[in-house]
């Protein structure tokens, strides 16, 4: 877990959490658009960075609520949490059960990731269980196509894919956690959570995004009207690295809008 210090105990808190095959090292390059604003804390999930294993029984299967059980505590109180795309299901969870949430941010989060009859925005299941056949068999490949479909469509693509590429090696997480995360994006459907929700909800879309598609945008103000929304021109699914000023500015906005 990272963090910018007591020295801004005076600055709202606001809890980034990564989203899938990523740990907290993905924020690096946005962290410094937000120090002066807020006091910022980045965590790594289960099985990512410093954090251990998520330990579960034999015969069973991690599931959303265990990973939300170990990361609570790191939690600071009143804080807006900050997800992108897998760790936007995760902030959801943990705004349902943490009343103290203020807000959430969710950054290229859909609230249901697959596509399905009554939900056009998802991603096409076929294509998702190829990402998933092709992890069993080669996990670095395997991140590095996810990380060009992070890239693509934004204005500069090989960078972030370089700036990706740097920790799919030894630093990678393990099958077993990969395995974990696609599940939950596969089985996890928080339609009914976000229109429920008690605290304020801000989302930040890219563009160009290939994972999660622009229309999301329209679909999940339909289930809820007073989501705020905002949309990062020449981007894709990771606008907080190939334009981490930008999406900090649009973090700002968020926050007058939201509190």
């Amino acid at each position: 877990m990272k963090g910018n210090g007591s020295n801004k105990n005076n600055l709202c808190d606001l809890v980034l959490i990564h989203g899938w095959g990523f740990g907290s090292w993905v924020w690096d390059r946005f962290i410094p658009c937000l120090e002066d604003h807020w006091c910022v804390t980045s965590l790594d999930l289960p099985g990512y960075g410093t954090s251990g294993k998520l330990v579960i029984a034999d015969n069973d299967k991690a599931d959303i609520d265990q990973i939300v059980q170990r990361i609570d505590a790191d939690i600071p109180e009143n804080s807006i949490l900050v997800g992108w795309s897998l760790g936007g299901l995760i902030a959801m969870k943990l705004a349902s059960v943490r009343k103290d949430v203020k807000a959430l941010v969710l950054i290229a989060n859909s609230p249901c990731f697959l596509k399905k009859s009554d939900w056009q925005h998802g991603v096409e299941p076929v294509d998702f269980n190829q990402l998933t056949s092709r992890l069993s068999k080669d996990k670095t490949a395997t991140l590095q196509k996810f990380a060009g479909l992070v890239a693509a469509g934004d204005k500069q693509p090989r960078q972030t894919i370089n700036r990706l590429s740097e920790c799919i090696g030894d630093k990678a997480p393990d099958l077993e956690t990969l395995r974990t995360g696609l599940e939950l994006l596969s089985k996890e459907d928080t339609r009914q959570a976000m229109a429920n929700r008690h605290c304020p909800i801000g989302m930040i879309f890219g563009e160009n995004d290939v994972l999660v598609r622009r229309s999301t945008a329209e679909a999940v103000r339909a289930i809820r009207p007073d989501i705020n929304t905002i949309e990062i021109r020449e981007s894709g699914h990771a606008p907080f690295l190939s334009q981490p000023q930008e999406t900090a500015d649009a973090l700002t906005k968020l926050r007058r809008n939201l509190l």
